[in-house]
């Protein structure tokens, strides 16, 4: 209850807008926000609403480990806007150590954990240069494959941050690589030669014309080559009939992302929409149109139950591609749970995953030893939930070993908990059933979807 015990309907106008805690943030990357103004009167009961959620936008910028955003009364009629945020630490110069295949169970089950299949090197992230949240990125890695990687990445290039630009390049090449699948899974061929080389340049802009849309337009070029032996294997690996393979690559994605948290939803929504056309007919290589869309939903029910539900459809043309442009199922967690350890390649497929859960606990402490206090702060949740999801994925055309799992209904169950902490990171054990008998422990580093 405030000072003066008054109605909540009264109006209110906000004379001031403090920040406090930002050290290297700039005052208007956290401004930009907001969606109160000084000198305009709010409903009082609604501010607190609007807080709450420029609250979450402010700490989905993924700048600060704690926000808080309250309501300072002068008089009955008057208020300041207190902004308090504890800065990340920003600079990551981080040992790369990761697997070649797909997700964890892939690699421990298929390919026997076989710490040969390991890549590692260094990464370096930099975020928020200049106070201005930039970001860049630089990776050297080595092992199973090597890639060279950097991008640099400008939210907001103007006055009115409104318009942001991200620059890329990347090296890779490959002695080990997957060429064909079998029973919906891949099979690798290794050498001692190097068996492919690739090139990729790409550029993004980026219109952020309200606080929850996006509008991304994408111009990217990749090249690769391969060797002799890799087209023996599969003479539409590249779909070119040489050794080399060269596109350009145009796209527009739309993102309306009304999520609270985006690291582990539990309220709001999000869509996004992606279509993109392969090959300009400059290079007269390969060609390739496509779109992608997704809905997820996140639904508080109360005393601590969650609901969500995630569907996403994927659509492209024509039906014969190389091997090399082939997506589907199977992917990140583009996948029916149950199914981590195949992968289903589709030109058109469709997915649904719906999932219940209950908090066990939730809370934060502070690790007063830390010397850094950008580590000092550690949130933490546990989370028990249960599972259901359908997919279905045609069969792309001519690929054999695709058969087993493709024109069919995939369904998976089971139970899991999500352990969530600081620095947005998950981590999931789950044991799952699908709808071809099979029944197994998963563990994953991501969110669900």
């Amino acid at each position: 209850m405030d000072s003066y015990g008054q109605e909540n309907n009264r109006e209110v106008v906000i004379d001031n807008i403090f920040l406090t805690g930002n050290k290297k943030t700039r005052d208007r990357i956290i401004l930009r926000e907001l969606s109160v103004a000084v000198g305009k009167s709010y409903d009082f009961k609604n501010l607190k609403e609007i807080l709450e959620a420029d609250r979450n936008k402010i700490y989905n910028t993924k700048l600060f480990n704690e926000v808080e955003v309250s309501i300072l009364e002068l008089d009955y009629n008057k208020v300041d806007i207190v902004v308090r945020v504890t800065e990340r630490w920003y600079l990551f110069p981080i040992p790369l150590l990761d697997i070649i295949d797909r997700n964890f169970n892939d690699w421990w089950v298929n390919h026997d954990h076989d710490f040969n299949r390991l890549i590692y090197g260094l990464s370096l992230y930099h975020f928020n240069m200049r106070g201005m949240n930039e970001r860049m990125t630089i990776t050297a890695q080595l092992g199973y494959s090597k890639r060279f990687e950097v991008e640099y990445s400008f939210p907001y290039i103007d006055r009115s941050q409104r318009n942001g630009l991200s620059l890329y390049a990347k090296y890779l090449e490959y002695n080990n690589l997957h060429y064909i699948v079998e029973e919906n899974k891949r099979n690798f061929y290794e050498s001692d030669q190097l068996l492919k080389t690739s090139y990729q340049f790409g550029a993004k802009y980026t219109l952020r014309n309200s606080f929850y849309t996006r509008h991304t337009f994408g111009l990217e070029y990749n090249t690769a080559h391969v060797a002799d032996t890799v087209l023996e294997l599969n003479p539409n690996y590249l779909g070119t009939g040489t050794n080399n393979q060269q596109y350009f690559k145009v796209s527009y994605n739309f993102s309306l992302d009304k999520r609270d948290i985006v690291a582990y939803p539990l309220k709001g929504f999000i869509i996004n929409a992606e279509v993109y056309k392969i090959g300009l007919g400059i290079e007269n290589n390969v060609s390739k149109t496509g779109l992608n869309a997704s809905y997820a939903k996140f639904v508080d029910i109360g005393k601590g139950y969650y609901l969500s539900n995630y569907s996403s459809v994927d659509l492209s043309v024509p039906g014969d591609q190389p091997y090399t442009l082939l997506s589907g199922l199977g992917f990140r967690n583009n996948l029916v749970r149950g199914y981590e350890l195949y992968v289903i390649y589709a030109q058109n497929y469709f997915l649904n995953k719906a999932t219940f859960k209950k908090e066990i606990f939730k809370g934060s402490t502070k690790w007063k030893s830390m010397p850094l206090e950008q580590f000092q702060y550690i949130p933490y949740g546990l989370y028990l939930k249960t599972y259901l999801d359908l997919g279905y994925a045609k069969n792309t055309m001519g690929l054999e070993g695709n058969q087993l799992l493709s024109d069919r209904w995939l369904a998976g169950t089971g139970i899991g908990l999500d352990f969530v902490t600081m620095y947005d990171f998950v981590i999931r054990a789950e044991y799952s059933f699908n709808n071809i008998g099979e029944h197994g422990f998963f563990l994953s580093l991501t969110s669900d979807f």
